[in-house]
């Protein structure tokens, strides 16, 4: 990625991919940005682009703020240092909302924590589906659940509900992440319960 600066070194433009362009009087080829030294650009005011990620969080739970570019003589990302160079940067970026909200016309706007519960949700549907049959064949002919399948199918609901007390319990944002982190067992593990396996993965 590289940048175009002005006379004062704002940026005036970015260009994810070599691009031709004009400086003064000239138009240069795309190729230039590939082909010519970090020098070479800075005679036609170019400079290579550095990404700090360091306020970037993950869009699932927060809003972030778009980038911005500034050119720097000397900076540094990441642990290292750069010199006449455009760096792309993010400012703090916002949680989303943990609780559900009401917007101005009335209408409820799901919080993380809705949909966190509703992807488990989900999840134990899925998991339950294909052993649905065995419920439906007792309702039909009284033919008994299999011990292992409904003892299996009950820890599933249970799972659930430790599940949904979890996620509810939450107060904030990394409180919420954290729940989904594993550690570093032997197998590892989360706060959030895991579904157990089912019979047949387990024989």
């Amino acid at each position: 990625m590289w940048a175009s600066i002005d006379s004062d070194n704002n940026v005036t433009k970015v260009y994810i991919r070599p691009t031709a362009i004009t400086y003064g009087d000239v138009n240069y080829p795309e190729n230039v940005m590939s082909s010519w030294t970090n020098d070479e650009l800075a005679t036609i005011k170019v400079y290579p682009v550095a990404t700090d990620n360091s306020n970037y969080e993950d869009p699932s739970y927060y809003i972030n703020t778009n980038e911005t570019f500034t050119y720097y003589d000397s900076v540094a990302v990441g642990g290292v240092t750069y010199t006449n160079t455009v760096v792309g940067a993010y400012g703090t970026a916002t949680p989303q909302s943990l609780n559900d909200t009401t917007d101005s016309e009335g209408n409820t706007i799901p919080g993380l924590k809705s949909y966190a519960i509703t992807a488990q949700n989900k999840q134990a549907y899925s998991l339950l589906e294909p052993s649905d049959w065995y419920v439906v064949r007792k309702s039909e002919n009284g033919t008994a659940i299999p011990s292992d399948w409904d003892t299996w199918r009950e820890s599933i609901r249970t799972t659930y509900q430790q599940q949904v007390v979890a996620i509810n319990a939450c107060t904030t944002v990394p409180e919420l992440q954290a729940l989904y982190v594993y550690n570093d067992a032997t197998p590892p593990v989360r706060p959030l319960p895991d579904f157990p396996p089912s019979p047949d993965q387990t024989s």
